[in-house]
């Protein structure tokens, strides 16, 4: 039978004891559920506001279940019991066997209170279980290392290299005695696997004259990971279509584009593969979207509590267009998503018309021009309305007879949520003011969420620290106002030495209200409508960004670096929030 960890306190007393947070800390966490998140545990709402780090919360959890917290090397790994459990049976539970003792198996778990699954893994082994802690980041970590050195791996995958963090990763010069004999298709399965260990957003293949340069995107960062010979680039792009293959999906004017689910290491990812013939060949970029990334809570997107509440009122309502702008990576795809995500699509006809489909949404009917054989959005809108949907979300699609279109249904009472380009709350009204009559799109326009995605420091080497003075004058001088208490990342191999893990939002939320819609409405500039915004005392890009630099959160050359280009003001000014999520 496997052990029975009991728990004996509370989480948030057993992280108050071992130091990890204050009292203060706990009771505002404590708020936050009570007032309208019950179904979030109170560890995911520490941790995303900051307050304490994932393992802090864990080595808590395990002292709670009386069991050891540990940090797993490769000398606590018998390889002898790692046929006690299924390969698939280890990836997908995230779990793995780290030695027997007669009859009891020590395993270990990223989530040593879940019981069911420490029966599980009793009945399967047919052992006891004796469980000890670790997270999962450190079990994936063992758990590639052992399979990697497992001498009864199918030959026929061979020994797959395991490359370093991304801020570690080397050219390997000798690529023929590395790689030289493998197929293309084990080269594209080693980058996929790669990629998504190394939280990669997309692999981007790219022929040069006579060097294939292969870059991975990790948080909006791109890194160069191998330099293989150009011979390979035909068969390596043939391979990534032949990974996705049937199920491929595409219309004739869009066989460039195209998507499937994959099962990689344990994970479902959704691939989605744009290709375009270059100078030197054909470039591809490979786009992973995970099934943990989205879709994501609107909780957990970083918008401070004010203005989500302002955003989730105007949900409620279900009437009228809701904009969310952002240039191109700014994370607006997820927020529509995440937003989709906070409606009932069991009471509700929700319907979507996006230029590819990212990712399924169970309950959400989603078009595309590829899915409707259609040559553009254009051609797919006036049928999607015969859908009579209560709901409609655009997404990349916003212009021109759409754009109109989508207005005309927001004026006669419809809900639409649509995508727009624009640098900050003021340029996409303007951008889309070109497109549509301003009378009309005052009219239908309830608010825009503008928005963009900066790097978050690293919980594993955060530390204080200051500046250049070359930097601090140039946040004096730009803001108007200085900063105290700036941190940032050392490095460390959790962030591949960039001092970075993960990104976070920054939001300006703009109602359509007062000055701001007559001036809309009369075909102001994006510069009258952006002093009416600011007159109007709605906190910008920067002042979010600069929150989130006090907070701790992230850095302040990150902030300025994202919104170069925005107009600013002194964000000083303007009231610091008691809480901003993570």
């Amino acid at each position: 039978m496997p052990t029975s960890p009991k728990h004996r306190a509370r989480l948030g007393d057993l992280l108050v004891a071992r130091g990890a947070i204050t009292p203060e800390q706990l009771d505002q966490a404590l708020g936050i559920q009570q007032r309208g998140q019950p179904d979030r545990l109170i560890g995911e709402i520490l941790a995303d506001f900051g307050f304490t780090t994932k393992d802090e919360i864990l080595a808590a959890m395990a002292e709670g279940c009386g069991v050891p917290f540990v940090h797993l090397v490769p000398a606590l790994v018998d390889p002898g019991v790692r046929g006690a459990l299924a390969e698939a049976f280890i990836r997908k539970n995230v779990v793995l066997p780290l030695f027997r003792v007669r009859e009891v198996l020590t395993v270990a778990m990223a989530e040593p209170s879940n019981l069911f699954l420490v029966d599980e893994i009793a009945h399967a082994a047919g052992l006891n279980v004796q469980v000890v802690a670790a997270t999962a980041d450190n079990i994936y970590q063992m758990i590639e290392h052992v399979f990697a050195a497992d001498p009864r791996a199918p030959a026929a995958e061979g020994p797959a290299p395991v490359l370093p963090p991304a801020g570690e990763m080397h050219l390997p010069d000798d690529y023929d005695s590395v790689y030289g004999n493998w197929p293309p298709e084990k080269v594209a399965g080693l980058l996929v696997r790669e990629a998504v260990r190394s939280r990669a957003g997309a692999i981007h293949i790219e022929p040069d004259e006579k060097v294939l340069r292969i870059r991975f995107d990790i948080d909006g960062v791109l890194h160069v990971v191998m330099r293989p010979p150009m011979r390979l680039a035909p068969g390596l792009c043939g391979a990534f279509e032949d990974m996705i293959g049937p199920a491929g999906r595409g219309g004739p004017s869009q066989e460039w584009r195209r998507s499937a689910r994959l099962m990689v290491q344990g994970r479902t990812v959704q691939v989605h593969l744009v290709s375009l013939a270059g100078a030197f060949g054909l470039r591809t970029v490979v786009r992973l979207v995970r099934d943990e990334e989205a879709p994501m809570p609107l909780e957990k997107l970083g918008c401070d509590f004010e203005p989500l509440a302002g955003y989730r009122r105007v949900l409620a309502e279900s009437r009228g267009l809701v904009l969310v702008a952002g240039p191109s990576a700014s994370g607006v795809t997820t927020t529509l998503y995440g937003t989709l995500g906070a409606l009932d699509p069991v009471r509700l006809n929700i319907c979507t018309l996006e230029a590819c489909i990212h990712f399924n949404l169970p309950g959400v009917n989603q078009f595309s021009p590829a899915t409707c054989g259609a040559p553009d959005a254009g051609a797919v809108f006036p049928r999607l309305l015969l859908q009579r949907p209560d709901v409609l979300m655009l997404d990349d699609v916003l212009a021109g007879e759409v754009a109109r279109g989508a207005t005309e249904a927001a004026v006669d009472g419809g809900f639409v949520l649509a995508q727009t380009r624009g640098g900050d709350a003021a340029d996409a009204l303007a951008r889309l003011a070109a497109h549509v009559p301003p009378d009309r799109l005052a009219a239908g326009l309830r608010m825009v969420l503008a928005q963009r995605l900066v790097r978050t420091i690293c919980p594993h080497c955060r530390c204080t620290y200051d500046p250049p003075a070359p930097v601090r004058r140039r946040v004096e001088t730009t803001l108007g106002a200085a900063v105290e208490g700036y941190a940032k990342g050392r490095g460390c191999p959790a962030c591949g030495r960039t001092g970075y893990l993960g990104r976070i939002g920054l939001f300006e939320l703009v109602p359509m209200a007062g000055a701001v819609a007559d001036l809309l409405r009369d075909g102001a500039d994006a510069d009258r409508l952006h002093e009416a915004v600011r007159a109007a005392g709605h906190p910008s890009l920067w002042v979010d960004g600069m929150n989130k630099v006090r907070a701790g959160i992230t850095t302040v050359e990150e902030v300025m670096n994202v919104l170069a280009g925005c107009p600013c003001e002194a964000p000083a000014e303007a009231p610091t929030p008691a809480l901003v999520t993570a």
